[in-house]
């Protein structure tokens, strides 16, 4: 069993507050104020949490054609099951993330599931933008917009050459599309219906 480290919620916050200063006053206000939405709905039952990676990308693992490893464990601790889950969505092609849950679930999900899980993949894009530009915030250059490329703008730059993989200016990029992606799932159909819904605990 991997031990209780800390509280991925605080966590999350404190990276939240840490990046804002690396940004024009009042960009990432409506991030905050969702997170804590979020926070306020979200069932947190740290007696029912699990063995988590709480970093399952694709760069983490490796795969001989026979087997899967799953490597780099320096995140791993206690946290809720949903954590690994919604990683592993949000490397997935949207077509196949349902899929994938059911495949982890042995079962169709019910709707709190779906909602829950909706809800830890915008924590999710939270953290890996505070992971992502933890290191390297300036507020005395702070980034001004938070317009970022799609995902195939991101992939057609990667190809070109004209984003070096590791590079500051990818990392932002990244940080950016994160920090989009959670704006625009605050306005996806559905999205209030399932604050609603993830708080059902029957």
């Amino acid at each position: 069993m991997f031990p209780v480290v800390g509280d991925f919620r605080q966590l999350i916050r404190r990276m939240l507050t840490h990046i804002q200063s690396g940004f024009a006053r009042g960009l990432l206000d409506t991030h905050v104020e969702n997170f804590e939405r979020i926070a306020a709905a979200y069932p947190w039952n740290p007696a029912a949490h699990v063995s988590c990676h709480n970093d399952p990308n694709l760069r983490n693992t490796l795969f001989d054609g026979t087997r899967l490893w799953l490597v780099d464990w320096e995140t791993a601790y206690r946290n809720d099951a949903l954590v690994d889950v919604a990683i592993l969505a949000e490397n997935q092609p949207p077509e196949m993330a349902p899929t994938m849950f059911q495949a982890y679930l042995g079962r169709p999900p019910r709707a709190a599931e779906s909602a829950r899980l909706r809800l830890m993949r915008q924590w999710v894009r939270l953290y890996y933008a505070g992971l992502l530009l933890s290191a390297t915030v300036n507020p005395a250059a702070p980034i001004e917009t938070l317009s970022a490329p799609t995902p195939d703008e991101f992939r057609a730059r990667i190809e070109a050459g004209t984003l070096r993989p590791g590079s500051l200016e990818t990392m932002v990029a990244l940080s950016k599309m994160c920090l989009a992606g959670f704006a625009a799932e605050l306005r996806a159909p559905g999205y209030e219906e399932s604050m609603a819904a993830a708080a059902d605990l029957t």
